[in-house]
């Protein structure tokens, strides 16, 4: 029992080859199977478009809500339409409810609630059709009235079910959502004038998704797609498209055949016959979830809704298909820029703010007192003080660090003209000065100060500009060891 309405029973004609269509030649006698063999074809053909070129979804509607019926707790679903992962169109009309008791109460003993007495309940759509519209057909004398009339017709339809287990989601569908994600995590776009060392070739980044799959094991449902590369990729600003698109290229001719699901089998059609795989649970579409908390009805062994309250609907594994139209307009108009970048002009090299925050000398050594990037104070003296981060590395013929660092004075503490200025930039961090008039700040006073720090980064080589640094002060590190900064 699906909970949403009665299940079909009407039995199902042996499927036509969907690669084949009628010769039509002139003196041809046609019959049955050759109207279902045309249909076949121009069936299969749309099921393939749909399938190969669009995706699959909800196309529009198909809200899934909870609230009170007339029969206690129901589950809800508004009209719209989809497509299946085997290309098939679905309409769902009028909308649709299902009481959540009665459904509970079909189950039995398969209820089997968790520590929290809560069942998830999965919503699922599919396609099904139904013979309608009876005509007279000749016969045999004497038969019956049922035997007199036959369904003229072959309707769409939908099934909605309620289910305690999920669909078998298809591979093809999360393997896309992994190789989004790969892109995306993997792909670091760096300065054109970064040492050819540090970057990705495009054969280096081709190997690397290539040997990202992870092969289909027979002990068990696959979880991962793609394994994550061992390191950020770095790809020069004006190469990142070109590695896209040879990405998406290796995707399209070689990782795609291995998740998608063959609808239509191996046979080439003039060679065998082609025999379309047979409907599957892999062909729905998963609307939603719903948490169901029950209880058991006093004096019954039947399960009921505990609350009558809505109930939560969980749509996070959704899919869902966005249409042209929408593309187009999200194309041109294009999204929201997002105001926490730095823009620059395009012809230059990436600008980014790397770290930043405010920093109480005080909090020198304790960890917990860190900044944006892991901002953090490595080094305290007389005067003196050493700013790092993650990631931070002294290479000023690759990139340079902008730094800009002011002082916050405790309320009342009245000094005399404090500074505070940068001193160098070396291997082991950004020093930073810090003055009461011409005198180094004493270590006490500064106890009583915070630095506020942003630093950016640009790449693009330093200027031949030397500079002065003053020795070394002397160290007042923490005894324990600090995490150091990765490469950048």
């Amino acid at each position: 029992m699906s909970g949403f309405g009665p299940s079909s029973t009407s039995a199902k004609r042996t499927a036509a080859d969907p690669t084949k269509h009628v010769n039509y030649v002139l003196g041809m006698v046609l019959g049955v199977d050759d109207f279902i063999q045309d249909f076949a074809y121009l069936a299969e053909r749309d099921r393939w478009q749909a399938r190969d070129l669009l995706g699959y979804g909800t196309a529009w509607g198909l809200a899934v809500t909870t609230g009170l019926g007339a029969r206690g707790p129901e589950v809800r679903v508004s009209p719209g339409t989809a497509l299946s992962p085997r290309g098939q169109l679905l309409r769902v009309t009028p909308a649709q409810c299902a009481s959540l008791n009665d459904w509970l109460k079909a189950q039995g003993t398969a209820i089997t609630p968790n520590e929290d007495e809560a069942v998830r309940v999965w919503v699922v759509l599919s396609y099904r059709e139904c013979l309608t519209d009876p005509v007279p057909v000749p016969g045999e004398p004497c038969r019956s009235e049922d035997d007199a009339m036959a369904p003229s017709r072959v309707t769409d339809d939908f099934k909605l079910e309620l289910r305690l287990t999920p669909p078998q989601e298809p591979t093809e569908e999360q393997a896309v959502r992994d190789l989004v994600r790969w892109l995306r995590t993997h792909v670091v776009p760096v300065g054109d004038d970064t040492p050819a060392g540090d970057v990705t070739s495009e054969a280096d980044f081709l190997t690397a998704l290539r040997a990202a799959v992870v092969p289909p094991s027979p002990m068990g449902p696959e979880t991962d797609w793609l394994d994550d590369a061992a390191a950020p990729m770095k790809v020069p600003a004006t190469q990142v498209e070109g590695h896209l698109r040879a990405a998406l290229r290796v995707w399209v001719t070689e990782l795609r055949a291995l998740w998608r699901p063959n609808w239509l089998g191996e046979a080439q059609g003039c060679q065998q016959p082609v025999s379309a795989e047979p409907d599957s649970d892999v062909d729905c579409v998963l609307l939603a979830a719903v948490d169901v908390h029950v209880v058991k009805e006093l004096g019954s062994p039947d399960w009921v809704v505990k609350t009558e309250a809505p109930l939560p609907v969980i749509e996070d594994e959704r899919p869902y298909l966005l249409h042209l139209r929408l593309l187009q307009e999200w194309a041109l108009a294009g999204p929201l820029q997002d105001t926490s970048a730095v823009h620059h002009p395009p012809a230059l090299p990436a600008y980014q703010i790397v770290a930043a925050g405010t920093l109480p000398i005080a909090a020198f050594g304790n960890t917990n007192v860190q900044g944006y990037n892991n901002l953090r104070i490595d080094k305290v003296a007389k005067g003196f003080a050493r700013l790092t981060f993650d990631g931070y590395q002294y290479k000023p013929e690759a990139w340079q660090y902008v730094v800009k660092v002011g002082l916050q004075e405790a309320e009342g503490l009245g000094l005399a003209m404090p500074t505070v200025t940068v001193l160098a930039q070396d291997s082991d961090g950004i020093q930073i000065r810090l003055r009461e008039k011409q005198d180094p700040m004493a270590e006490a006073t500064m106890a009583s100060m915070a630095v506020i720090v942003e630093v950016s980064q640009y790449f693009a080589g330093a200027p031949a500009v030397k500079s002065l640094r003053a020795p070394p002060p002397p160290s007042r590190a923490p005894s324990r060891a600090r995490r150091s900064g990765g490469g950048r």
